[in-house]
């Protein structure tokens, strides 16, 4: 805060009336920011909520990169919103109300991280420079010079990584349950992956019992599996061990990127950071560090949301995602 304290304290002295605006505006964002906004919970069941597409419209495809092949889906109208998943998901972990509202407004690409489903590559390096390359070449392959890119929890480390080697690539950046590189970073607990990596007849239980909080879990547990994304010739994959174990270094690795911490601070691109208040996974204060660390970056924290919150707020989080994406394109006509 030292610089922003000299800088006030000159222009008091020269403008008064004009630094005093100043400041009363950088408190009230901080301010702002302090108070979590509070969304009224979506019903999660798929009868409820609008659909996307019929199956018939949607369908999976598989694009042959010179990193391997990508399989991936592509759906809406409008200007593109490329999706990166997180840690052991595919492309079935969406939601797809989520995805319905985003696609009223945008071209919607959805695809699975390389190792999973029709996503195979020769390499065997998946650090989160790798997965931002596939992510690039995915781009390229499909014509999509410029997207927003989303990266949802592990997700959110390659986009920050994509948007850190080919910034020309990302026209906005929203990070979603997602954590900063380097020290600054609190991974999840042993408990949260023993969690998330098991397996057994309860496996399904305790994964939700991590992803949201007590007062969404009995609403998550019936309706999960039915807001699940499922587009037409999509089955959903198994995740390999060699995957898992691959992901879980990678995570690692990120923890101790003292290059990337750096090239946050030069990451020019309006980014919005997204958490929820009661993200047992990835904890608030990692979403506070990154917003902190990007120099455009706008932070939402959401009351009571958990780590998988697209599933407790699909409508209102699309909104509040597409709020963020037509700001920047109304100022640019």
């Amino acid at each position: 805060m030292k610089p922003i304290r000299t800088a006030l304290a000159r222009a008091m002295w020269r403008k008064p009336g004009v630094a005093l605006a100043a400041l009363c505006a950088l408190l009230a964002a901080c301010n702002a920011q302090a108070r979590p906004l509070a969304f009224h919970p979506d019903t999660l069941c798929a009868k409820t909520l609008p659909s996307p597409a019929p199956a018939s419209t949607v369908q999976a495809r598989v694009l042959d990169t010179g990193h391997g092949k990508i399989g991936y889906v592509r759906f809406g109208r409008g200007s593109p919103i490329v999706l990166v998943t997180g840690y052991r998901s595919t492309i079935a972990e969406w939601n797809v109300h989520f995805l319905a509202e985003l696609a009223r407004h945008h071209e919607v690409i959805v695809f699975d991280n390389r190792g999973v489903g029709a996503s195979q590559t020769q390499a065997t390096g998946y650090t989160a420079r790798d997965l931002a390359s596939d992510t690039a070449a995915l781009m390229q392959g499909l014509g999509v010079e410029r997207a927003t890119v989303l990266g949802w929890s592990m997700g959110g480390i390659v986009a920050q990584q994509l948007a850190i080697e080919a910034p020309a690539r990302v026209a906005k950046l929203v990070l979603l349950s997602s954590m900063p590189p380097g020290a600054r970073a609190q991974p999840p607990s042993a408990e949260v992956m023993q969690a998330l990596s098991g397996s057994g007849a309860d496996h399904f239980a305790r994964v939700m019992a991590v992803l949201f909080p007590a007062s969404a879990l009995q609403a998550a547990q019936a309706c999960f599996v039915g807001a699940m994304f499922a587009p037409g010739g999509y089955h959903e994959p198994k995740i390999a061990d060699d995957v898992a174990r691959a992901q879980d270094a990678l995570m690692t690795q990120w923890q101790h990127d003292d290059a990337a911490v750096q090239a946050l601070a030069r990451v020019n691109v309006p980014a919005l950071v997204l958490v929820g208040t009661q993200d047992a996974v990835l904890v608030p204060r990692n979403s506070q560090a990154l917003a902190h660390a990007l120099p455009k970056a706008t932070l939402v924290e959401i009351a009571a949301g958990g780590h998988a919150m697209m599933y407790q707020y699909p409508v209102q989080l699309g909104r509040r995602i597409d709020t963020f994406i037509a700001a920047g394109e109304h100022s640019a006509r």
